[in-house]
């Protein structure tokens, strides 16, 4: 048995990172489902109650993200290694933010409706979210073949989101003519697409914590 292996099997079974991780998850969970839901909305009104639901529960991300932190900062063994919680849990960080400054571009730039492009995104988006929310319970387990099947899946979601982030702005340089509204499109495209390549970040980062304990 390893010494990581010894330290974990020492530690108590309901340890309070994971603890902490879950209800990051559970919290990143609910602000993809609302991600998604922004492609349903037919007005300002309707945009700003999704957005300011976002907005809620990212304070609550980083609520979360600071205990985690200062827990780290005040532990002296820790189930996994420091980089590793550290990678983890701002990856999770990094991925909320996006959902909500998406959210917080559609408002700035007075988009009440979206396009099926965006929809397409925020769903690809969402699906990675919920395997992450699978992936996350996988920690107390330490089942890398599991884990392996969810890592396939968003690399395959990833891939998705590029193919369509490509089809869209080959689509929107072709065809706009107005210049704002292709910064702004631009844009959105940009963010979105970068929330997706977030998800595959952190589950190379569960990857790491799975692979140097399982």
């Amino acid at each position: 048995m390893g010494l990581s292996s010894i330290v974990r099997f020492l530690l108590p079974k309901d340890d309070k990172f994971l603890n902490y991780f879950e209800q990051a998850v559970d919290n990143l969970k609910k602000a993809g489902d609302l991600y998604e839901s922004l492609s349903k909305v037919h007005s300002r009104a309707e945009l700003i109650g999704v957005r300011d639901e976002i907005k809620r529960l990212e304070h609550i991300g980083d609520e979360i993200t600071h205990k985690i932190f200062e827990e780290l900062n005040l532990s002296f063994i820790t189930p996994f290694d420091r980089e590793d919680i550290y990678d983890l849990t701002k990856s999770m960080d990094d991925v909320l933010d996006l959902i909500d400054h998406v959210a917080d571009l559609l408002l700035l730039y007075q988009i009440d409706k979206l396009d099926s492009e965006f929809s397409l995104l925020l769903n690809v988006a969402n699906r990675a979210i919920g395997e992450i929310h699978q992936s996350i319970r996988l920690l107390r387990q330490m089942n890398y073949d599991s884990l392996r099947e969810h890592i396939v899946r968003v690399h395959e979601m990833e891939n998705e989101g590029d193919r369509l982030y490509r089809l869209f702005m080959g689509k929107l340089f072709a065809e706009q003519r107005d210049a704002i509204q292709l910064l702004k499109y631009n844009s959105l495209y940009n963010e979105m697409e970068h929330a997706i390549d977030k998800c595959e970040d952190l589950m190379n980062s569960l990857e790491s914590i799975m692979l140097k304990n399982a």
